[in-house]
């Protein structure tokens, strides 16, 4: 089997997640990396041997030995490296959200589809396993036709005080809850139920870092509650903060005629190790964990990376096969039509239709709806 050589651009996520994450995939080599800050990029290269360290994300981008990108930087960079590493012919995994708004998406979907490499966005938590399951339940008809959805995604994070000023705190960069967490839900709930049809949205702020932010600098919103409207005006309630003192975790609950199914996970310091798969008992209507074969954890200090690990295997069997795989470009785009009305909503006030892009594929394959 030919080596994969694989570049990635970025030293937080990118080294602390991604290169493990790839490290443990047999034929593909982690050959170069470039970030920001070229001493933190000549650390992690000598940690995780790897060979190459460019000056620049452009050197990385056009150096001819490396057939695949990952982008893991700040999502106002995205735009720019991926282009360019379309434009060298690269298969490139987009760390989320795809963008910062559904135009840049849509340009970076459509070159996308001209060049006809293997695109992807990491969008995680719809590989896992305890998600999977709810999905085949779902598909299923368990619950029979779904009525209601509840998601709660709250953490204590800013509320803590002690965060210092990051590109997270600075919406010009794409920071802030909607992208952070808000991107998440919005591709899981949309891969699970099918489109967004129409949003209402408030965005806040509650937490602050801990110095001073920079002046004439905006803190981008922590805090997102909103309610969305599926096929069917099926209504699904959403709120998420990184800044909730006595935050309880994650949980999506998914209410039907037949009962409910839920996955959650209270475990506040990590967002993937922990969560549980649970379908309401018919007769006492509690809650009962449903059997889910958990992905081992033995050993990992980042639940991330064990999804990540299965984006990793998708990206790099979709190259050597040359079938597509998803997350995808056209994915990202998805759920980045759907943020962009969040926002919307959130500006005007009012209910906001999610509007698609002309020339771009709207169909849908999604849970069935049990009539």
């Amino acid at each position: 089997m030919t080596t994969l050589a694989l570049g990635i651009i970025g030293t937080g996520f990118g080294a602390r997640v991604h290169v493990p994450a790839f490290r443990t995939i047999p034929a593909v080599e982690v050959t170069a990396i470039a970030g920001q800050d070229r001493s933190k990029a000549l650390q992690v290269a000598q940690e995780h041997g790897i060979s190459t360290v460019h000056e620049s994300w452009q050197a990385l981008i056009d150096d001819e030995k490396i057939s695949a990108v990952v982008v893991a930087v700040p999502p106002s960079f995205h735009y720019d490296m991926v282009m360019r590493a379309l434009r060298a012919g690269k298969h490139v995994l987009c760390e989320k959200p795809f963008g910062v708004d559904a135009d840049q998406a849509a340009r970076m979907l459509d070159l996308s589809r001209e060049t006809g490499t293997v695109c992807m966005v990491d969008y995680l938590f719809r590989m896992a396993p305890e998600r999977m399951r709810l999905k085949e339940l779902l598909v299923a008809g368990t619950i029979g036709r779904v009525n209601r959805i509840t998601i709660e995604w709250t953490v204590r994070g800013r509320a803590a005080g002690n965060s210092a000023w990051s590109w997270q705190f600075d919406p010009s960069s794409g920071g802030g809850v909607l992208f952070a967490f808000g991107a998440h839900v919005v591709d899981y709930l949309q891969w699970l139920m099918g489109p967004v049809r129409t949003v209402t949205a408030h965005l806040s702020t509650r937490g602050r870092p801990a110095e001073p932010a920079p002046v004439d600098r905006p803190i981008a919103a922590d805090t997102l509650d909103a309610i969305l409207l599926l096929d069917g005006n099926t209504p699904v309630s959403m709120t998420i903060s990184n800044a909730t003192p006595g935050g309880r975790g994650h949980w999506l609950t998914i209410y039907g005629e037949c009962g409910a199914l839920a996955v959650g996970n209270a475990n506040l310091a990590d967002a993937v190790i922990g969560t549980r798969l649970y379908q309401t008992d018919m007769i006492s209507g509690e809650l009962r964990e449903v059997p889910v074969t958990p992905i081992a954890t033995e050993g990992v200090a980042d639940g991330r990376m064990l999804l990540v690990g299965r984006i990793a295997e998708a990206f790099t069997s979709a190259i050597r096969s040359g079938v597509s795989a998803s997350p995808s470009f056209e994915d990202g785009w998805r759920a980045q039509v759907v943020m962009d009305a969040l926002r919307r909503a959130h500006e005007k006030h009012c209910w906001m239709p999610v509007l698609s892009t002309a020339g771009h594929d709207t169909s849908w394959s999604h849970a069935r709806r049990v009539p």
